[in-house]
């Protein structure tokens, strides 16, 4: 059962990481409903999932573990990668979070949800807008990794990673 919600909340993240890779917000007063609402928005959304997903992880330690076709250097970097990333995605939140939070305008999640203190300094702001992306930017450069090792894994080592990983309807697509 928590193998099988690990996967789905995985593959959840996958088209909300790939919105934030694709759109940059614009900040702007005058549009309540921009990409800047939006973004803030899906970080909500992607925040219940990675708190969830970071819970299970705090209690349960790293569901997967590294498979016996892998070579000893591998082995080795499996659970620095994955450990990485289950720490690397709650910090981008955070530092999105609190940029958000210390805006010096007002934020709202999909032009409803109010995510602004609206008491930061400018300067603050664009701080944390800096670490943000950062953080940001160091998390897609581990997801690439992370694909690529699993994708490798997969076809070239063969020991059908991708069938651990993915939900069991999406197997008939996996050769």
């Amino acid at each position: 059962m928590r193998r099988t919600a690990l996967k789905w909340l995985h593959w959840l993240c996958l088209p909300l990481i790939i919105y934030f890779w694709l759109v940059e917000p614009e900040e702007s007063r005058t549009d309540p409903g921009g990409a800047l609402s939006t973004h803030a928005g899906v970080g909500m959304v992607l925040g219940v999932i990675a708190m969830i997903w970071f819970c299970i992880y705090l209690i349960k330690g790293i569901t997967g573990r590294p498979g016996p076709k892998l070579p000893s250097w591998a082995k080795r970097i499996y659970p620095i990668m994955h450990k990485a990333l289950y720490i690397g995605l709650p910090i981008m939140l955070i530092s999105g979070g609190l940029t958000g939070l210390l805006a010096p305008f007002a934020v709202s999640g999909f032009g409803l949800v109010p995510l602004s203190l609206e008491l930061g300094s400018k300067a603050v702001h664009e701080f944390l807008q800096d670490v943000h992306e950062l953080v940001f930017n160091g998390l897609i450069t581990l997801i690439v990794v992370h694909t690529v090792f699993h994708l490798w894994r997969h076809f070239l080592l063969k020991d059908n990673a991708l069938r651990i990983m993915v939900p069991k309807v999406l197997h008939k697509y996996l050769k």
